[in-house]
């Protein structure tokens, strides 16, 4: 037989308020007397609760504020007008014509000019069957 204690934060907290709600209303009579700082299990149980609460609510927030700034910088995968993605593009798309042949002055507006030769295309190979 095996008595588990819960790895999940949720399920750990809620089995340490069960026992020191148990532990409490036995008050001198509880077996759990006897363990050294036992006066500390409810303040660290409050404490963890508290931080689990807030860690929860500071997720979901991270979470929208995370599909706000995709949304606004356009990062759905097609190019939305209005979009950050959208403007730095057209700015690039603009810059590379009116700087054509001397495409390196791009650095001079932030963006990673690359002059490097391209990689060779693989050429595909032709199935026999």
């Amino acid at each position: 037989m095996r008595i588990n204690i819960p790895t999940n934060a949720d399920d750990h907290i809620a089995l340490a308020k069960a026992i020191l709600a148990k532990h409490t209303a036995l008050a001198a009579a509880s077996p759990l007397a006897g363990i050294a700082d036992i006066a500390k299990f409810g303040p660290q149980t409050t404490a963890a609760d508290t931080a689990n609460a807030l860690a929860e609510s500071l997720a979901k927030q991270a979470e929208t504020a995370t599909q706000n700034r995709d949304l606004a910088l356009g990062q759905g995968g097609q190019l939305t007008p209005g979009s950050v993605r959208y403007f730095v593009t057209s700015a690039r798309d603009i810059l590379l014509g009116l700087n054509k042949g001397n495409e390196k002055k791009l650095g001079d507006w932030g963006f990673a000019v690359d002059d490097s030769p391209a990689p060779a295309k693989a050429k595909a190979k032709k199935l026999t069957t």
